[in-house]
């Protein structure tokens, strides 16, 4: 996710926007909340995005200014700056712990069959 953000923005426009709604996503597990941000694009046309990533509770509060990066010629394609930050560092340090546990783990058993032989 971070890769694809990076290479995004690269070529995308920049413009401020504004989240006018929580798009409601439910399940058998509960709510799950998505940002709907209404921005104008740098040749004036009005423009939604509406965002893949979903929290509870919500990321963002109805009425907050975010900026957005969006492509000019589909202004539909678009993404909040730092969207789904908190999720990637979450799941970067799980992922790093476990990789951390895995490699001393694996030395500790690659020592010990040195050492019994």
């Amino acid at each position: 996710m971070t890769y694809y953000q990076i290479i995004f923005r690269q070529d995308a426009m920049q413009a401020p926007g504004e989240v006018i709604g929580l798009s409601e996503n439910c399940d058998d597990e509960g709510c799950a909340y998505s940002p709907v941000v209404l921005f104008t694009t740098q040749n004036g046309t009005t423009a939604y995005y509406h965002s893949t990533f979903s929290s509870s509770p919500p990321e963002y509060k109805v009425g907050e200014r975010v900026t957005i990066f969006y492509k000019a010629e589909n202004p539909e394609k678009a993404v909040i700056s730092g969207e789904g930050g908190v999720f990637r560092f979450i799941f970067m340090g799980v992922g790093g712990v476990i990789i951390v546990a895995s490699l001393l783990f694996f030395a500790s058993n690659l020592k010990n069959s040195y050492i019994n032989e």
